[in-house]
């Protein structure tokens, strides 16, 4: 069986194909001139359909696409909203046209977000058949990147709406929410709640998609079972032995004012994080998957 992975060179798309490359013919594509880990790769450009297709064409005995570039939020020189979109709407696009024009497939993996729900002040927890609010260009490119696959992809989709991630190595989306400039912080007491998700929960579930233990043409939150607290998480990412507390009025007074008079939403989308649980339950995926990765290894 052939395995594509997009975006290949990357933190979660080189963890998927570590987990396949024993196992499948993976052939992995990104615009990195080469690849270190991958061996049978091809450099590409995903937003020059041209190449893109000629990739594709020549290689039609693909089974299986797992899509996994993506502009992220907080990466490169351009992070436009058409930036977002040619990136992460238009290149969803054109695999799904050219995998019904020129491949077999038997399933198609698309790594989605659960931005694309929306910062909520009256909301705590997510589940997959609530209605959708995105709102920065990434949630909105690829929220339209899930219905264009839902209404045109003729192979059985998975869309895997992925929480925060992070490993042992990687801990970016830890950090955000515990440090600054050098020194930790907590708002309030620590106790509001969020979702993670650990990645070799996202290996994991891609192979058991492949064996076949996943339902398909379905969407599907992604994050640990267990849910965290922010205490929970300044306990694995203590970098120094003070910590700055921050009143959680403080943060909703922020919050308010920008609502009315500033309207900057990324001071919208932080407060919101900062001062509200953030549950995206992976229940459904659950039924399937005993998702073990947590913060502290294993459930």
């Amino acid at each position: 069986m052939k395995v594509l992975i997009t975006g290949v060179n990357g933190f979660i798309g080189s963890n998927i194909y570590e987990g396949l490359k024993d196992e499948f013919d993976v052939l992995g594509i990104s615009q990195s001139s080469e690849s270190k880990i991958c061996k049978n790769y091809i450099s590409c450009d995903l937003t020059d359909k041209d190449k893109l297709e000629e990739v594709i064409k020549s290689n039609n005995d693909v089974d299986i696409i797992i899509h996994c570039a993506a502009l992220a939020h907080n990466k490169g020189n351009d992070l436009s909203k058409d930036r977002f979109m040619k990136v992460n709407y238009e290149v969803s696009k054109d695999l799904v046209d050219l995998s019904n024009k020129y491949l077999n497939l038997k399933k198609f993996i698309f790594l989605s977000t659960i931005s694309v729900y929306g910062e909520r002040i009256d909301k705590d927890v997510y589940v997959e058949t609530d209605k959708c609010y995105p709102k920065s260009p990434y949630a909105i490119a690829k929220r339209k990147s899930e219905e264009y696959i839902e209404m045109n992809c003729k192979a059985p989709y998975y869309i895997l709406r992925l929480a925060p991630v992070y490993s042992d190595t990687f801990k970016l989306n830890i950090q955000r929410r515990t440090e600054m400039k050098g020194f930790n912080y907590i708002v309030g007491n620590g106790s509001n709640k969020l979702s993670l998700c650990n990645v070799n929960n996202i290996s994991l579930t891609v192979d058991n998609i492949i064996d076949g233990y996943v339902k398909g043409n379905e969407i599907y939150n992604m994050s640990d079972e267990k849910v965290y607290s922010f205490k929970d998480i300044l306990d694995t990412n203590r970098i120094s032995r003070r910590v700055v507390w921050i009143p959680a009025i403080a943060i909703k007074a922020i919050y308010t004012i920008n609502k009315f008079y500033i309207r900057k939403q990324f001071v919208d989308e932080n407060s919101i994080k900062l001062i509200t649980d953030n549950i995206y339950l992976s229940e459904k995926l659950s039924e399937k998957i005993r998702l073990k990765y947590t913060l502290n290894r294993y459930l």
